[in-house]
């Protein structure tokens, strides 16, 4: 979630932004549910939602962004295909709300659509092993993946930024379902 989205062609769109934002509404929120007053009350209405339009008008950049990179470049957009990621991931309780206000599924619809609108073709590509995989020479293993941001290869070597690595991974995936070609590969933090 550090990176919101990263592209093959190396690049990223970080969450600081929505992290801070996020941040700095759940102090905001714990405050006034502390106070319990009416005042507090109508600002806590007042308030509501404004979290869920930044994130949304975020994902409506990102993707008009990634979609603008696919139709510039005559390329199809691969996208890893999260759906069921909550049950299957656990997180520390710490993490639990910034891990449910993401919104992934959202920013995939609007790729989605934006690409169709622009003849851009999409394919779902299972994440399985996408972060774990050299690009460059196939091996899988638990320990290519450094630390959240670094990848080395332990059996070729081959060191990169995590994220472009598995980008580079759902792309050739992508290619593999394409007959199209080019496809910009994307990733999923």
């Amino acid at each position: 979630m550090n990176q919101l989205a990263t592209l093959s062609t190396g690049e990223s769109f970080d969450g600081q932004q929505t992290e801070k934002v996020h941040k700095k509404n759940q102090a905001k929120r714990t405050g006034l549910q502390k106070k319990k007053t009416r005042s507090a009350k109508r600002k806590l209405k007042k308030n509501s939602g404004k979290e869920k339009r930044f994130k949304r008008d975020e994902n409506h950049k990102i993707s008009k962004r990634i979609v603008d990179e696919a139709k510039r470049t005559g390329s199809a957009i691969a996208l890893e295909d999260l759906t069921g990621i909550r049950r299957r991931q656990r997180v520390r309780k710490s993490q639990r709300s910034r891990f449910s206000g993401w919104a992934f599924h959202q920013l995939r619809q609007f790729i989605i659509y934006k690409a169709k609108l622009a003849g851009v073709p999409v394919f779902l590509v299972p994440p399985a092993y996408t972060s774990q995989r050299c690009h460059k020479c196939g091996h899988i293993e638990k320990a290519n993946r450094k630390t959240q941001s670094e990848f080395v290869c332990c059996s070729c070597g081959h060191g990169d930024h995590a994220d472009k690595n598995a980008a580079l991974n759902i792309a050739e995936l992508g290619c593999s379902q394409s007959a199209h070609g080019r496809v910009v590969g994307f990733i999923r933090q």
